[in-house]
C-alpha cells in the first residue's frame, strides 16, 4: 500500500509491506512425520537386511559342502564373502571346492541368486584367494592301456569333446580303453583352451607311457615311447599353443632309458661312491668316479632321481635323514661337474629298500649305496 501526504511543499512516498495471515497448506507439514519414518525404516532395514543375506550366504555355503561330501571343511560367512577353512584330500579339490561354493545359487523371491560374490580359503598353511574365473587345468595320464582324463572344464559339450578324441586314439594294447574322471565346473569357457586340451590327447596319445600336465596355463610333458616315434612327436609339440605357454618337456625314447640306466647300473655296482661313516661327506677318493658318473649322465634323456640308500644300523628316522643327505652332496658333486641341475633330484630312501642281507657285514655293505635312475612318465 502507499500513501501521498504534503508536507512544506515536498512528496514523500512511503512503502508498507503487510504480512499476510494465511499460513501453507496442511500437506508439506504432514510429510514430515512420514520421512521420519522411512529413515527410521532404513536405518532397522540395514541390520536385518546383512543378517538375511548373511543367513542365505551360509546357507548356501554348507549345503554346497554337504552336497559335495566335504566333510574335512568348515564355512564361515560376513556378509557374502564366505571364508573356507581345512585340509582337503588334495589341492585340486581345494580348488574344485572353492569354485562350487562360488557359484552356488538359492532360491529367492525373485528366482534364483548367487548370494556368494567372493570365496577365500585358508587349506593348511597356504592362502588361495582365486580369480573370479578361474582357468581349466588337468592332467592325462597314460599308463598300461588306460588313458585317464582327470581334470576341470566348464561344460559337458567340453568333456564329451575331450573324451571323444581321446576314445578316437584307441590303439590296443598301447592305448586299450579311456577313463574319463572330468569334473564339470565354474572356469573360464575360452575355446583356445579346448584347442590345448585336444593338442595335449594327440600328444599323449602317442606314447607307450605318459603324462600331460596343463597346470597355471602351463603346458608340460612327459613320455617315453620307441625312437623310431620321437622326432614326430618332437616336431608335435614344437606347434605354439593357442594359449598358455610351454613347460617341461621330457621325451623319452625307450632306447636311450635303457641304456642310460644300465650304463649308471654298471659305473655304480662295480664301485661305490665312498662316504666318511655316518657322514654325507663324500670321499675324496671318490672324485673319479664321479666324473665317470656326471659324463654318463649328461647322455641321459629326461631327468634323473639320485637315490641315497643305507643299511639297517641304527634308528629309521636317522636312516631317512642320512640317505637324503648323501643324495643330496652327490646330486651337488655332479652338478659341480656340468650336469644341468634341473635335471637331477635327490632322494632318501634310508633302509627300506635292501638289496643284501642286513645282518652280516657285507650285505650292510652292499645296502649302502646310490643308485641313479630316469624319472619315468608312470612315477
Amino acid at each position: 500500500m502507499t500513501n501521498l501526504s504534503y508536507s512544506e511543499g515536498r512528496t514523500v512516498a512511503t512503502r508498507v509491506y503487510r504480512r499476510s495471515d494465511r499460513h501453507l497448506p496442511f500437506m508439506p507439514y504432514g510429510l514430515i512425520p512420514l520421512l521420519g519414518l522411512l529413515v527410521v525404516f532404513w536405518i532397522g532395514m540395514g541390520p536385518f537386511a546383512r543378517q538375511i543375506i548373511e543367513q542365505r550366504a551360509i546357507q548356501s555355503a554348507e549345503s554346497t559342502l554337504a552336497a559335495n561330501g566335504a566333510d574335512w571343511a568348515s564355512a564361515h560367512v560376513s556378509g557374502q564373502w564366505v571364508w573356507l577353512e581345512g585340509k582337503p584330500p588334495s589341492r585340486m579339490e581345494g580348488e574344485q571346492l572353492i569354485a562350487l561354493v562360488r557359484a552356488a545359487q538359492t532360491p529367492t523371491w525373485l528366482g534364483s541368486a548367487t548370494p556368494v560374490t567372493r570365496v577365500y580359503a585358508q587349506f593348511g598353511s597356504g592362502v588361495v584367494m582365486p580369480s573370479a574365473i578361474r582357468k581349466p587345468e588337468w592332467t592325462y595320464r597314460l599308463s598300461d592301456g588306460v588313458l585317464r582324463l582327470e581334470g576341470i572344464v566348464p561344460d559337458e559339450v567340453t568333456r564329451s569333446s575331450l573324451v571323444a578324441a581321446a576314445e578316437s586314439k584307441i590303439n590296443p594294447p598301447r592305448l586299450a580303453s579311456i577313463a574319463d574322471v572330468l569334473d564339470v565346473t565354474h572356469v573360464d569357457d575360452n575355446p583356445e583352451y579346448t584347442e590345448v586340451a585336444l593338442h595335449a590327447i594327440d600328444a599323449v596319445s602317442r606314447c607307450d607311457r605318459g603324462v600331460a600336465v596343463f597346470l597355471n596355463e602351463e603346458f608340460s610333458l612327459k613320455c617315453e615311447l620307441p625312437e623310431s616315434r620321437a622326432a614326430a612327436l618332437q616336431q608335435h609339440i614344437a606347434s605354439p599353443l593357442s594359449v598358455g605357454r610351454l613347460g617341461n618337456i621330457d621325451i623319452l625314447p625307450n632306447e636311450a632309458v635303457a641304456t642310460c640306466e644300465t650304463s649308471l647300473a654298471d659305473l655304480l655296482g662295480t664301485a661305490h661312491i665312498q662316504f666318511a661313516p655316518s657322514s654325507a661327506q663324500i670321499d675324496a677318493r671318490s672324485s673319479s668316479l664321479l666324473q665317470s658318473v656326471a659324463d654318463a649322465a649328461k647322455a641321459c634323456p629326461g631327468t634323473l632321481r639320485i637315490e641315497g640308500h643305507t643299511d639297517s644300523m641304527g634308528t629309521a628316522n636317522a636312516n631317512e635323514l642320512l640317505g637324503d643327505a648323501r643324495a643330496e652332496a652327490v646330486r651337488d658333486a655332479l652338478i659341480a661337474r656340468g650336469v644341468p641341475a634341473d635335471r637331477l633330484r635327490a632322494e632318501g630312501f634310508g633302509a627300506r629298500r635292501p638289496i643284501d642281507d642286513n645282518s652280516t657285514a657285507e650285505g650292510r655293505a652292499h645296502n649302502r649305496r646310490i643308485e641313479i635312475r630316469v624319472v619315468r612318465a608312470s612315477d
